[in-house]
């Protein structure tokens, strides 16, 4: 198979500025590596914060952002592994951790302080070619497309962790606060284990969605949310996927007893409490970030079976920054997916 030497990609140049369109060197897997060309590529809010600087790269620009990728297997490194040319894979936030910390042996290789992350510390999926290691690439089954795919590799996966954090169960409440691509994903997943969803989001076309999607209840975030939820019964457990601080203190009142509220997003205020609100009520607040691969195997074979759908809109690699412009804004009604082919 001939490969181009050449590929196109997206590059942060400058934090705060327009990412540029450039055509770079291919990259040519090393040993343990494989090369991937991409098929479709998601937008996280993860990249907004990185192109603000909000989660500056530990190394010099420019940089290749993107962690939510869909391709085909095109060339193995040495060593070969347990994919072939022609292998369909995805591609998450988690490009490598240590493998032999406390966290890579208990399932929490995302938490490992010695990882590095796709799009971040290393190339990502905003080209033409990926190299990534063969042990962290993932396996998509054959009923799922590339479009649909790709916003799996980190919402869907991220949402699916989240809200096993929570420990809740079929007949529980979950309350979900923020509507967009993940805050979608969760209530499919949530109301696939049986749970009752309350859906909370500013949007009244995100709260019809939501609706739409299988929310039992939904609740425009404002003065009233707190009644009205308390008047619905409560919530056993919130998470949060709004990046905004506005949802703390109504998580923090909303809860019944022992529940845990679990924060997806990453809002830049600081977020404070009156230590009593979590003592009284023996309240749990834990942060979720990402997923590992066992979570995002669960999930793609929910996908698999049309269980979880994605609301997605796609973009060519050449409108990255109206993606990332929309996503900032708030207009993205949910992922948003580029398309190479």
């Amino acid at each position: 198979m001939s490969i181009d030497k050449t590929m196109k990609a997206a590059l942060l140049t400058q934090y705060g500025a327009p990412l540029e369109i450039k055509t770079v060197t291919r990259p040519i897997p090393k040993a343990g590596e494989i090369l991937v060309k991409m098929e479709a590529s998601g937008v996280c809010f993860t990249d907004v914060h990185i192109s603000r600087g909000d989660h500056a790269s530990p190394n010099p620009l420019p940089l290749i952002m993107g962690h939510e990728g869909v391709g085909l297997v095109v060339a193995v490194g040495a060593e070969g592994g347990r994919f072939g040319i022609g292998d369909r894979v995805g591609i998450g936030y988690v490009y490598s951790a240590c493998g032999h910390c406390r966290e890579c042996h208990t399932g929490g290789e995302n938490y490992c302080s010695d990882f590095d992350a796709t799009g971040y510390s290393v190339s990502g999926c905003f080209a033409e070619y990926v190299c990534l290691r063969q042990d962290w690439a993932t396996a998509i089954p054959d009923d799922i497309s590339p479009m649909e795919a790709a916003p799996l590799m980190c919402a869907g996966s991220a949402a699916y962790a989240s809200l096993k954090k929570t420990g809740l169960k079929a007949g529980d409440t979950v309350a979900i606060f923020g509507l967009s691509g993940l805050g979608q994903y969760a209530i499919q997943i949530a109301k696939q284990s049986g749970m009752r969803v309350i859906a909370v989001d500013v949007d009244q076309g995100k709260l019809d969605t939501a609706k739409n999607l299988g929310a039992d209840d939904v609740v425009v975030a404002n003065s009233d949310s707190i009644p009205l939820i308390k008047a619905l019964g409560g919530a056993d457990g919130c998470v949060n996927f709004a990046p905004v601080g506005a949802t703390w203190p109504l998580m923090l009142a909303v809860c019944k007893p022992r529940a845990k509220i679990v924060l997806t997003a990453v809002p830049s205020d600081q977020l404070a409490f009156y230590a009593h609100e979590l003592i009284e009520r023996g309240l749990q607040v834990i942060g979720s970030s990402a997923s590992n691969r066992q979570e995002m195997s669960e999930l793609l074979q929910l996908a698999a079976h049309g269980k979880i759908k994605g609301v997605i809109s796609g973009k060519s690699l050449d409108e990255v920054n109206s993606a990332i412009a929309d996503l900032q804004a708030g207009r993205a009604e949910g992922r948003t997916v580029l398309k190479f082919h």
